[in-house]
């Protein structure tokens, strides 16, 4: 691959390059007018899948409602609820048969931290301490910046290693990728690779000797392109495979519009992506104004490249309503076209079967893309229609479209005027 053949001045000069061009080609504009709503045409048909020989294809989402599971350790019976679901972000080993049986379409992946020791490939739990990795690979292990306390994340124990040694992506292969290709698996699941350098990694030790790569700073170009580098090695590593698999990483933007150079070659060195925060933020509430826009902005971008786009809404709420269903719908509904699917719940609720009556409204599929009309956004669909207000604010009061009959979720009849208080979202049906 050219990627690893370049000096690093040179790989940051072809980097920006690679991305400018897929800024151009791949992402989709939002129309905004005024008056009367313009509709941008999307194709019906096409081929909506990455080309990669010898890898499940992706399910196809252009109508309705599709979903995907986050983790199924708390799914005690996977055959039977396999049938409701596009792909699983961290399918249990001992599952893997037994959803297959249920849904021989469905796309499973086999969980890994992008960088952290997660023990073998059968036993998560065999993971290794400091005293363990400085007797094997002294200088795999990542520190922080007092050269001294590894750069443990989440307050986990399990190793932080330094994932711009190439050696280490030659090991995950090894120890994850090989066995999750021969037990049925199609893909990757790499967790936790964020943008920014959250955790303060600074540095390693080589041949004794301490060598300091990161500032131990959130914002470090330097760890975003180690990011871009692990990607590029591990998706071509695992596209190699006797039996290739995807890379499907769990991708935190870390505060970087969808549009930068840097986010643009992460998307171009994965199968497709996880995303975490959603609309939701990851809890720490909801997308809003622009920020909301640019998240519906990167889906298309993502879809437009063939690759799929999970969407992960999660909740800080005792009990999920019908207002965080509907923001969350509506907003997936406003960026979902031929690869998206969808996960709800409360924070961190991962693992079990957890389906909300609203899946099965029936809306078809898109008559065409977003646009704003009377401040907010809709998108029209061959039975409904999809209404998001993002502003962080303003309520807005809308008029649907003249001689236009819709039912809500509840099979409730709406009115002409509908009133739409901030960060609101609604899916309604053809009546």
């Amino acid at each position: 691959m050219i990627f690893l053949c370049l000096s690093r001045k040179r790989l940051s000069y072809w980097l920006i390059g690679l991305a400018l061009l897929l800024i151009l080609s791949s992402c989709t504009s939002l129309r905004t007018v005024k008056g009367n709503p313009v509709k941008t045409p999307l194709p019906a048909t096409g081929t909506p899948f990455v080309d990669l020989p010898g890898v499940r294809r992706f399910v196809d989402t252009w109508n309705n409602i599709h979903l995907f599971q986050s983790f199924d350790y708390r799914i005690y019976d996977p055959a039977a609820v396999a049938s409701h679901y596009d792909f699983v972000w961290g399918a249990q080993l001992d599952h893997v048969k037994a959803i297959r049986s249920g849904n021989p379409n469905i796309f499973l992946t086999y969980y890994i931290p992008f960088h952290r020791d997660n023990g073998t490939f059968s036993n998560r739990d065999a993971q290794h301490d400091l005293t363990y990795w400085k007797a094997v690979h002294p200088d795999w292990v990542l520190y922080k910046c007092d050269r001294v306390t590894p750069a443990y994340e989440f307050g986990d124990l399990n190793m932080p290693l330094d994932f711009a040694n190439p050696a280490l992506v030659s090991w995950q292969i090894q120890m994850y990728a090989q066995p999750a290709g021969e037990n049925g698996y199609d893909g990757i699941a790499a967790d936790n690779l964020s943008m920014k350098n959250f955790y303060q990694a600074c540095g390693i030790y080589i041949n004794g000797k301490w060598v300091q790569r990161y500032t131990g700073q959130p914002d470090d170009p330097q760890w975003r392109s180690d990011i871009i580098g692990w990607l590029a090695r591990m998706q071509r590593a695992l596209h190699g495979l006797q039996h290739p698999l995807a890379l499907i990483p769990n991708f935190a933007l870390g505060g970087l519009s969808p549009t930068d150079p840097a986010v643009q070659a992460v998307l171009n060195y994965s199968d497709g992506v996880l995303d975490e925060d959603g609309f939701t933020d990851s809890t720490r509430g909801d997308l809003t104004d622009d920020n909301w826009v640019q998240r519906v902005q990167l889906m298309e971008s993502v879809q437009a490249q063939h690759k799929p786009y999970y969407l992960v809404n999660q909740f800080q709420v005792s009990s999920i309503g019908r207002e965080q269903v509907q923001w969350a719908l509506a907003s997936y509904l406003m960026g979902k076209e031929h690869t998206a699917a969808l996960f709800i719940s409360r924070f961190q609720e991962y693992g079990g079967d957890t389906r909300y009556a609203e899946y099965n409204a029936q809306i078809g599929s898109p008559r065409g893309g977003m646009y704003q009309w009377q401040h907010v956004y809709w998108r029209d669909y061959s039975n409904g229609l999809s209404l998001v207000n993002p502003s962080a604010t303003n309520t807005y009061t809308v008029t649907l479209k003249g001689g236009s009959r819709y039912v809500d979720l509840y099979g409730n009849l709406i009115g002409q005027a509908i009133t739409m208080p901030p960060h609101s979202g609604l899916m309604l049906l053809s009546a």
